[in-house]
């Protein structure tokens, strides 16, 4: 499953508790970051959130081609385990970053990340969700630490409404985000628990 969103929702703090819960649940799970997940992609990693200059269509190939990586090194041999995998954003992302934020043709940016994520399709897609105010509040108590992070407002604007618009089109839920972390998490489980072993 994976958990996508702008920057201050949440994700990889839900995306934790929710490895543990199934853990002790008794049901093997892997919580994993995009970009990220194997030193290949940690290294692509390192460059996407750098400042060294690019262009976004370049960004939308590399964050697929390391989401392709850890697809197929990582997720799809856990899940053959019959492990549970939590992914901390997935295309989502990418449409909304680069196809919304940057500007970028969506049918384009659509088809690219389709045909990485369609790898290894994920059986569950959820949005976080939090107001503006609070997205600021939380980026500035935990600091700012990329470049996507630092780009202006407007940008994240356009960001959180490419998820709200993609979730929409997509038929993928979206969660508030803005309650304490165990009332979310609650609102994560409920949606998942429908896939969950009887």
């Amino acid at each position: 499953m994976v958990l996508e969103g702008g920057e201050g929702v949440g994700k990889t703090t839900q995306a934790a508790a929710l490895a543990d819960r199934l853990e002790a649940a008794g049901i093997g799970a892997v919580a994993i970051r995009e970009p990220g997940g194997d030193p290949f992609a940690e290294a692509g990693r390192a460059l996407l959130l750098g400042d060294l200059p690019r262009e976004p269509e370049t960004e939308v190939l590399l964050f697929n081609a390391l989401r392709a990586q850890v697809l197929i090194a990582h997720v799809a041999p856990a899940l053959a385990r019959g492990d549970w995998v939590i992914s901390d954003r997935n295309r989502l992302s990418t449409i909304a970053y680069q196809g919304y934020g940057h500007g970028l043709d969506l049918g384009w940016t659509r088809s690219v990340c389709a045909t990485a994520a369609d790898l290894c399709p994920p059986d569950l897609e959820l949005v976080l969700h939090v107001d503006e105010a609070t997205s600021v509040a939380r980026r500035d108590a935990r600091g700012v630490t990329d470049r996507f992070e630092r780009l202006d407002a407007d940008f994240h604007r356009r960001v959180v409404a490419g998820y709200l618009t993609e979730a929409e089109r997509a038929g993928v839920t979206v969660i508030d985000a803005t309650d304490p972390v165990d009332i979310v998490g609650e609102a994560v489980w409920r949606e998942l628990e429908p896939l969950l072993p009887r």
